[in-house]
């Protein structure tokens, strides 16, 4: 829907609505990691200890190849978020015509970046992009050894 299209329907929904309620919203955590600190990480040089080093604590740990025998590497993520949004919600204020309708633009995927490292915890690949798109599929967590 182009930007006329909208401003109309919003306009037009605001009539008939009872109540009109407008949002605007910042949301800041965490500092986005440099492009250029990963690309100074050398896989299959680099190991767990010097990568934690340059880019902190992640935010998440995935298992990552699992073998027959039950050892895995892991795979770590950062991600961070500096994004603003706006909302509106319209709402009837006739009682035999109840309803709502809302409208939020703030609801995005993250930018992040992961880290795959085999089960030597040496790294074998980074990539930066969007947290969806990175993180492995759904998937049953595996058993802890000896369950």
């Amino acid at each position: 829907m182009n930007r006329r299209c909208r401003v109309v329907a919003i306009a037009a929904l605001s009539l008939a609505a009872g109540c009109v309620q407008g949002s605007y919203d910042r949301a800041a955590f965490d500092e986005p990691i440099a492009v250029e600190r990963l690309q100074a990480l050398r896989p299959g040089q680099d190991d767990l200890r010097r990568c934690l080093a340059e880019l902190g604590a992640p935010h998440r740990v995935f298992e990552h190849a699992v073998a027959a025998d039950g050892s895995a590497g892991v795979a770590l993520l950062w991600y961070w978020r500096d994004q603003t949004g706006f909302g509106v919600e319209l709402s009837s204020g006739r009682d035999d015509a109840p309803g709502s309708l809302s409208y939020d633009q703030g609801d995005v995927d993250l930018p992040g970046c992961m880290l795959w490292f085999g089960r030597d915890l040496v790294l074998e690949r980074w990539q930066q992009g969007l947290v969806g798109d990175l993180v492995p599929r759904r998937a049953r967590p595996t058993a802890a050894a000896g369950d």
